[in-house]
């Protein structure tokens, strides 16, 4: 009986410490978002970035055309060219709201909002 116990409390110490464990690391993954830039649009036009923390964007550029994911209060700013992805982190320090654009094509409507928080 000793030793249906201690395999019991065993597999309850190994079930808490795994999870415990997978807890520690998903806390300290950066969280993702992927944005689609495509001609004269931001999907999703709105995106809400932790304050101090790793903050992973992909950036898509679906479009025929170049295109820019500015945010100049923020000092962000990376050109994507057509057809091609960029993966890149950021990490705000001051929240607010902060207006996103793309620097050639705002004109046209390319533009949404960054929420810091």
């Amino acid at each position: 009986m000793s030793a249906i116990k201690w395999l019991i409390g065993f597999c309850a110490v190994f079930t808490l410490l795994l999870v415990g464990s997978t807890g520690v690391i998903a806390q300290t993954q950066p969280i993702k978002v992927e944005v689609e830039l495509n001609d004269n649009y931001f999907n999703p036009k709105e995106i809400t970035i932790p304050q101090g923390k790793p903050f992973v964007l992909v950036l898509k550029n679906n479009g025929v055309k170049e295109h820019t994911f500015t945010v100049e209060k923020l000092k962000i700013d990376y050109e994507i060219k057509p057809k091609q992805m960029k993966i890149v982190t950021v990490e705000p320090k001051m929240s607010g709201t902060y207006e996103l654009i793309c620097r050639y094509h705002s004109k046209e409507g390319m533009t949404g909002q960054v929420i810091v928080k």
